[in-house]
């Protein structure tokens, strides 16, 4: 199975070499966990690889998100510039196509589009509980999700859907569906020792790989995403 790197080795080892070329992975924590970063990482680690890496945002417009990288070392403008990392805000795309964000035919169309123009190989949708948040009952969400990992897989993406969840709740997501229909589920949490407030990090779940389903401790650094096997930090 042709894999493809994260760009944090500590994660391409969890995964025996990384996510399977094709898959949709939930990406789920709650705000400040450090699912944008992660994010953000595969994206640029692709771009290196010669993968050309999309990031479509429902929150945040295009100068924030450049502004907030810019002291990670994994960020390169010149990426940007040819090309090889695009940013999208789907959100101001959708307005100016006049699509509404309730219209789940519409937003599939418009990913659909801006995925085949980028010639993305790496997509990223910040957030899928944004993105499906207008769409309304339970079984059109469950259906929109479930059609944009097929036409991602179709178009031959491999993609971090991220999952927003509330603080210190133990779930994968806000309506129930996505992590059945994903291919893969990575979960970050919040916890606090001594007063101060960590993150943990697990694959949950991954089709296709036998993986660690161990915590690790997360750490931020300039460099991006730092994973230590929680054992030696002396966290259960």
């Amino acid at each position: 199975m042709e894999r493809v790197k994260t760009g944090i080795e500590q994660l391409d080892e969890i995964l025996g070499g990384g996510i399977p070329k094709g898959n949709s992975v939930v990406l789920a924590g709650a705000c400040g966990t450090g699912k944008t970063i992660m994010a953000q990482q595969f994206i640029f680690a692709g771009a290196r690889a010669g993968e050309q890496g999309l990031y479509l945002s429902l929150s945040e417009p295009k100068q924030k998100i450049v502004r907030d990288m810019k002291d990670f070392s994994f960020f390169d403008t010149e990426l940007i510039e040819k090309g090889m990392v695009k940013i999208v805000d789907i959100a101001s795309d959708a307005r100016l196509e006049g699509i509404g964000l309730q219209s789940a035919d519409g937003v599939m169309s418009l990913i659909r589009k801006v995925v085949q123009e980028s010639n993305a190989k790496r997509v990223v949708i910040d957030s899928l509980t944004a993105l499906v948040a207008n769409i309304g009952e339970r079984d059109k969400i469950r259906s929109f999700i479930y059609d944009i990992g097929f036409q991602l897989m179709y178009m031959e993406c491999t993609s971090l859907l991220i999952s927003e969840v509330p603080p210190k709740v133990f779930q994968y997501s806000v309506y129930g569906v996505e992590e059945f229909i994903a291919d893969g589920v990575m979960l970050i949490t919040d916890f606090e020792r001594k007063g101060e407030l960590l993150r943990a990090f697990q694959v949950v779940k991954m089709r296709g790989v036998k993986h660690s389903r161990n915590k690790y401790v997360l750490e931020i650094l300039k460099d991006g995403i730092n994973l230590i096997p929680s054992f030696k930090t002396g966290i259960e």
